[in-house]
């Protein structure tokens, strides 16, 4: 079971790395967004893929936080752009943060039968 888990966190490491890439690569090609010429619904997206890009980040401390980022994330997203299934790439975002979900409630199974449960387990 340990080697499942790793490699369920492994390969959502990896997609989350190559998401990451993916979109630091459009922001060097394009450039920033100034948001001052951009409309209410452009910013709730960017806003929306910053907070997923965050996650990606968070996602390799904070298993728990990261994961809460990425789904949020993309829930808003959803939510700004009235379609919950957009494109190939954005639900890559919320199985990223599926995946290291189920990571950590492993994690915290298996911890939670030797130890009282407490909040430490969110900042697995």
């Amino acid at each position: 079971m340990k080697l499942v888990i790793n490699i369920i966190r492994w390969l959502a490491r990896f997609l989350g790395i190559f998401l990451f890439l993916f979109f630091i690569w459009f922001t060097i090609e394009i450039g920033t967004p100034d948001l001052a010429i951009m409309s209410n619904q452009e910013v709730k997206l960017f806003i929306a893929n910053l907070i997923m890009l965050i996650g990606l980040i968070v996602v390799w401390r904070f298993e728990f936080i990261g994961s809460l980022f990425l789904l949020g994330g993309y829930t808003f997203f959803s939510i700004a752009n009235y379609s919950f299934w957009i494109g190939p790439i954005f639900p890559i975002f919320s199985l990223i943060g599926l995946l290291h979900i189920i990571c950590w409630l492993n994690d915290v199974i298996k911890q939670s039968k030797t130890d009282k449960f407490s909040m430490q387990y969110f900042l697995k």
